[in-house]
């Protein structure tokens, strides 16, 4: 199983857009994909569903069916990961949610960072891998010999970790001058 993140620092370059258009092809040509929403804004997610669809997803009640649901053991200190819920798309296809509230996960991700190189940090260790951990948990269930994560346009540490978590990665591109000086200032930190 591969991971490929999609990313770039600059907003409005096409990286929801071609992960979902990615997600529905692959399959099809004999690839199965998971496709995962980590961006906070959760775009790719309303991409794939209806709103009506949407609600029941993100309602309150809805027990373990976004990314922000699998991590909030971890958030609240009362554990590791729960294991998601991927949806059914097609057949061949699978979607981990994403979620607005995955942005209350950044400040612990954010604390977690530096207290990694610190030995038996093991709650450390834990936040900072679980996006890998359980996207792998989840293609090995679903079936997925890919997975497409979908990242928001920064580099704070919900990015950082899902950069960690992925095997390749895509960065797409306008043809303008900002995009050129998004990559410029992303292939150092990459790099890091």
């Amino acid at each position: 199983m591969r991971i490929v993140g999609l990313f770039n620092n600059k907003g409005g370059v096409g990286k929801t857009t071609l992960a979902f258009h990615l997600a529905h092809m692959l399959p099809r040509i004999g690839t199965p994909t998971l496709a995962v929403d980590l961006d906070p804004q959760a775009n790719l997610t309303a991409s794939f569903f209806t709103e009506e669809k949407l609600e029941a997803i993100w309602e309150d009640g809805a027990k373990r069916r976004t990314v922000f649901h699998c991590v909030e053991p971890i958030r609240k200190g009362t554990g590791d990961f729960d294991p998601p819920e991927p949806l059914d798309v097609e057949d061949g296809l699978h979607v981990i949610c994403g979620d607005l509230r995955l942005s209350l996960f950044e400040d612990q991700l954010s604390d977690a960072w530096p207290r990694c190189y610190e030995r038996r940090n093991e709650s450390a260790l834990r936040a900072t891998s679980a996006f890998y951990r359980m996207i792998h948990d989840c293609s090995k269930t679903v079936g997925a010999s890919l997975a497409l994560v979908d990242l928001g346009p920064n580099l704070g540490a919900i990015n950082r970790a899902a950069l960690l978590a992925a095997d390749y990665l895509f960065f797409p591109l306008e043809a303008d001058m900002f995009s050129l000086q998004g990559l410029r200032n992303l292939g150092p930190t990459i790099q890091d």
